[in-house]
């Protein structure tokens, strides 16, 4: 059985009769310094950055100014945030699913609000490619294959042979990639972003979202997903490579996602 997710509807967009001519939400959370309580805390941080926070904490921090809470407003946050603005946990998920559709529009909107996007390990810049492809088969599994074997992209990526290895991890597997006499290797995995996160700011303490908190997000776009790893040795840490991240988005069908390369210079 290959990996994947299934992820339940509560966090899914839901369209409405007058959707196409409702006001457009305001972004009452861009710039603002926010404190979560009583709330998933790794799925609203990664959507309130997403939509231009500027701070998001678990703890109550000075120069909070905006309180995102569950359904009662918490009373130790009311008496240190005298003058500060709070919201309802609920409210915020129309705003995100109004600013971002998609996977692929979250990593581009973290980029937007001055988060790199990359490989702990890495130096350089990666590459990133954004895909939104049909649903092939009814499978998840078969539409990532699909992908890999038709997309100009991996075509001009793995453009070197794989080398001669002196090791292989089991879960990797061959792939042709086909009209060439190359092949890589993939492996299935539910969290191949795991290894990815998102860094604002230099110096000894920059904000960071770490993979699993960017993949805190599936539940809201997707309804299921997995993950993949395609690389020109069996193992992960093949200098050449793609980490990839894809579902079935919630609101399309369609299954979109975002691979991003390993850079070692």
């Amino acid at each position: 059985m290959l990996p994947d997710r299934e992820h339940p509807a509560d966090w899914h967009f839901k369209s409405t009769n007058n959707a196409s001519s409702a006001a457009p939400i305001a972004n009452f959370v861009h710039d603002r310094t926010i404190y979560v309580a009583d709330a998933p805390y790794d799925t609203y941080r990664s959507m309130l950055y997403a939509l231009g926070a500027k701070g998001v904490s678990n703890k109550m921090m000075a120069n909070v100014d905006t309180i995102i809470h569950g359904a009662a407003v918490p009373k130790a946050a009311r008496t240190k945030y005298p003058n500060g603005v709070f919201i309802k946990a609920q409210t915020v998920l129309p705003l995100f699913h109004q600013e971002v559709a998609s996977f692929s529009d979250f990593v581009r909107a973290l980029i937007k609000h001055g988060f790199r996007v990359r490989n702990p390990s890495d130096e350089g810049d990666p590459e990133f490619d954004h895909f939104s492809v049909p649903l092939v088969d009814g499978s998840l599994h078969a539409t990532l294959l699909h992908y890999l074997g038709t997309s100009p992209f991996i075509r001009g990526f793995s453009l070197n042979d794989s080398p001669e290895h002196d090791r292989r991890e089991e879960a990797y597997v061959p792939f042709p990639i086909p009209d060439t006499t190359r092949t890589w290797w993939i492996r299935w995995d539910t969290g191949a972003w795991d290894r990815v996160y998102a860094q604002r700011g230099e110096g000894d303490y920059p904000l960071e979202i770490k993979g699993p908190q960017l993949l805190a997000i599936a539940p809201v776009v997707w309804t299921r997903s997995t993950g993949l790893y395609f690389h020109r040795a069996p193992h992960i840490d093949s200098v050449d490579g793609l980490f990839i991240q894809a579902g079935i988005n919630a609101r399309t069908g369609q299954v979109d996602g975002v691979a991003i390369s390993r850079v070692w210079t």
